[in-house]
């Protein structure tokens, strides 16, 4: 698909302008944040735009509505779009990627004897909501990781003719491995099956064109990566996708017309929106407009960039230290923005406590110490966990 160019109102940054980024995130005032695989701390952007619609809905409520949330809502599609490189007319509003995943879970036509293949040791949002499957005789085929690495052989040994869909993360939320997607797709296309992704590890730090990749279903929250507010995120549905999964939950903004009250066999909605269903999390909303337009402006291949080069500089101040990366690192097409990372004999939890102590955030997960940081950390943040850890 062609590039759909830049929205009105965004101001991309120059060429190397990192300082007008951060001055984005109060939270560098305080802390050395490194937990965005978690949740990640907002833009003053976001909250900006969240205190003006509170501030609008106190003093007005709901005078100016139904025009002033659907403004919002716009704007969340086109942006939302511009950052996938998609029309705005196949982006759909999700609270959660698992409710995005449980739309195509619950809505892609099944019988008894089909199945779905899946990634063990994936984060439950892309697990739990295709389990019930079982119930109705399809069966759910778990992918192992190896070391950390989803391998496409297996992946593609384990689907067949009878393959609804096969559902990834685009990148693992434990050792950050980032799935080929393209290459995903096209195992999917080989047996008619839909490619579904759970996009909340790399989607806002990482390119992800669902156009050209041959996506069919993506969902996620805007909480991580993406910068924004937790309980609202984004869901993408291209035309394969659209013909097949009907809602199962069907709510009145997903109507054609969904101020005809009182028209309740009106069609859905033909486009992606028909998959919303009730009222939206709008300041939610505001928040994450504000998020997508700081990282469009920094522009999303240059904070891919910025987090590569802060993660392997990360990885190579932890060996020298005589820490363990258990990340997968030696492509760079497989790396991310977390790095999973551990010592022999160490206590993780008593690690993390002790750079709490430092003021540095990060996770434990799997045992290890997760490090995340995104564009707007600096090679001093990273040489700073480096030395607390070394100590």
């Amino acid at each position: 698909m062609e590039d759909l160019g830049s929205p009105s109102g965004l101001r991309p940054l120059g060429a190397e302008d990192w300082r007008s980024f951060r001055l984005q995130f109060p939270v560098t005032e305080e802390l050395t944040y490194l937990n965005h695989a978690a949740v990640s701390p907002l833009p003053l952007r976001a909250i900006g735009n969240v205190a003006r619609y509170l501030d609008e809905l106190s003093r007005r409520g709901a005078a100016s509505y139904p025009a002033f949330p659907f403004r919002i809502i716009d704007r969340a599609r086109e942006l939302a779009a511009l950052l996938i490189n998609t029309a705005p007319e196949r982006i759909f509003i999700v609270r959660s990627t698992t409710q995005g995943i449980g739309i195509a879970a619950t809505g892609i036509p099944m019988r008894p004897g089909d199945n779905v293949v899946l990634v063990e040791r994936e984060f439950p949002a892309n697990i739990r909501p295709w389990l019930p499957l079982r119930r109705r005789g399809v069966e759910v085929r778990m992918v192992p990781q190896r070391e950390g690495r989803v391998l496409l052989d297996d992946l593609a040994a384990a689907a067949d003719d009878r393959t609804a869909a096969i559902s990834v993360s685009f990148v693992q939320f434990l050792s950050g491995f980032r799935v080929d997607v393209g290459a995903v797709s096209e195992i999917c296309r080989r047996h008619d099956a839909l490619c579904v992704v759970d996009a909340i590890q790399g989607l806002g730090a990482f390119p992800l064109d669902v156009e050209a990749l041959g996506v069919d279903f993506l969902s996620a929250d805007a909480h991580k990566w993406l910068l924004g507010p937790e309980g609202v995120g984004i869901g993408y549905a291209a035309p394969r996708a659209l013909e097949r999964i009907e809602p199962v939950l069907e709510g009145w903004f997903g109507a054609e017309e969904p101020f005809d009250f009182f028209n309740v066999e009106q069609p859905l909605k033909q486009t992606a929106a028909r998959y919303e269903e009730g009222a939206y999390n709008v300041a939610g909303l505001h928040g994450m407009v504000g998020s997508l337009e700081v990282i469009l402006e920094a522009g999303v291949e240059r904070i891919a960039r910025r987090i590569l080069t802060l993660t392997d500089r990360l990885c190579e101040g932890l060996r020298r230290i005589g820490w363990s990366v258990q990340s997968p690192r030696e492509v760079e097409d497989e790396r991310s923005g977390i790095v999973l990372c551990g010592r022999e004999g160490a206590d993780a939890q008593a690690l993390r406590a002790r750079l709490e102590r430092e003021r540095i955030v990060v996770s434990v997960r799997g045992g290890g110490l997760r490090i995340a940081p995104h564009g707007y950390n600096t090679p001093e943040e990273i040489d700073r966990i480096v030395e607390v850890l070394g100590e």
